[in-house]
């Protein structure tokens, strides 16, 4: 993985007054620094270096937010990492949910003219939150080498809705919502090539990321070259997920069926041997389909869900399901699991570190605690 070279370009960011020999000398390394690093640029790409070694989707999002609070340090604070306090991340968070109309805009990285940083504004919750995540871990990295005395992120506030352990929105499809998910797929039109076409590669990757209960990453980042014979014959797919952690999935009958299927209708024979992807684009690249990046995964899934979304009863289902991530596939396939597997068989499924994770799946029913509660009042 190639990582960019922040030096000269945050020395570009800098204000006139200030150049990268001043801003060294007025910010020195710490006595005891255990990184090696002698600015913010080398403390930067050792961080990256050890975001990429976990995965391409963590690099990115790494990458993304670092630079991004760089940019705003040393252009709107004149400062480096050393000096941060709580109060900057404060103006910082405030800066990104009101974000001025130049920031918008590309030419704030000299270095980079053609790249936009901010889209839009953040919204308070789960967006700011992510980034509060980013931040924690970035400045925990610079305490744990000594680059810095002290974490300025650990007091920054959550805005969002995972205060507390859990989260009071849903994030899985009920029973009925999941039989309008497949009574949609069922429903997609196919007069056309080009709406057969699409049919079929939204039951593929609908039905592999169901299936197996893959991460949005896990998905776009391997292939048919990942599926490989057990001793006893059986095909599994290696999946690297979350953390670098490497698990094997058994792959059943009906996902071997499905992807011998729609591999066929592109001239593939067989299972694997090839890097046919699991999410694959709808065009071709160089004469071959290739995977869907991480955004596009979500693109697409949004589609799909405004899809399902225009034939809801009432508006306020319909609005669930287009708030619905793609990750809660995720969580309805490991929660339909919960009913068959016992907790430690699912934790090796799902590639949890620890059950306490993974019993979030196992939820009481709502018709049965009504039941089991209907009797229980105070009686006078």
């Amino acid at each position: 993985m190639n990582l960019p070279v922040f030096d000269k370009e945050m020395a570009e960011i800098l204000p006139a007054k200030q150049n990268r020999t001043d801003f060294r000398q007025s910010i020195p390394a710490l006595a005891d620094n255990l990184a090696g690093a002698s600015n913010d640029s080398e403390i930067l790409t050792l961080f990256l270096n050890k975001a990429s070694a976990r995965s391409s989707e963590t690099f990115r999002r790494y990458e993304r937010e670092t630079v991004r609070f760089t940019a705003w340090l040393y252009k709107e604070m004149s400062s480096g990492y050393q000096q941060v306090r709580l109060k900057h991340l404060q103006m910082y968070l405030h800066h990104l949910q009101n974000l001025p109309e130049h920031w918008l805009k590309p030419g704030i990285l000299s270095g980079q003219p053609e790249r936009v940083l901010f889209r839009d504004s953040i919204k308070k919750g789960k967006s700011t939150d992510q980034i509060i995540d980013v931040l924690s871990s970035f400045f925990s990295f610079l305490e744990r080498n000594r680059y810095t005395s002290g974490n300025p992120a650990v007091s920054l506030i959550r805005s969002g809705e995972k205060q507390a352990r859990g989260s009071t929105v849903i994030r899985f499809f009920h029973d009925n919502e999941w039989q309008h998910v497949l009574s949609c797929l069922e429903s997609m039109p196919e007069n056309t090539d080009k709406q057969k076409k699409e049919k079929n590669r939204t039951r593929f990757i609908l039905s592999l990321g169901y299936s197996l209960a893959l991460r949005e990453s896990e998905l776009t980042g391997h292939s048919c070259n990942d599926i490989h014979p057990d001793a006893e014959g059986k095909l599994f797919i290696s999946v690297l997920g979350k953390g670098r952690k490497r698990r094997q999935l058994p792959l059943n009958d009906s996902i071997l069926q499905l992807i011998e299927q729609y591999r066929g209708i592109y001239g593939y024979n067989g299972i694997t041997g090839d890097k046919f992807p699991l999410a694959p684009r709808t065009r071709k690249s160089a004469g071959a389909l290739s995977n869907l990046s991480s955004r596009g995964l979500r693109f697409w899934w949004q589609g799909f869900m405004q899809y399902c979304a225009e034939s809801c009863e009432t508006d306020a289902v319909a609005q669930r399901f287009v708030e619905m991530p793609f990750h809660s596939l995720r969580h309805t396939a490991l929660t339909h699991l919960a009913r068959k597997m016992d907790i430690e068989d699912l934790a090796i499924f799902a590639g949890h570190d620890s059950i306490n994770t993974t019993s979030q799946y196992y939820h009481t029913e709502a018709k049965r605690l009504r039941q089991l509660v209907s009797e229980h009042h105070l009686a006078y």
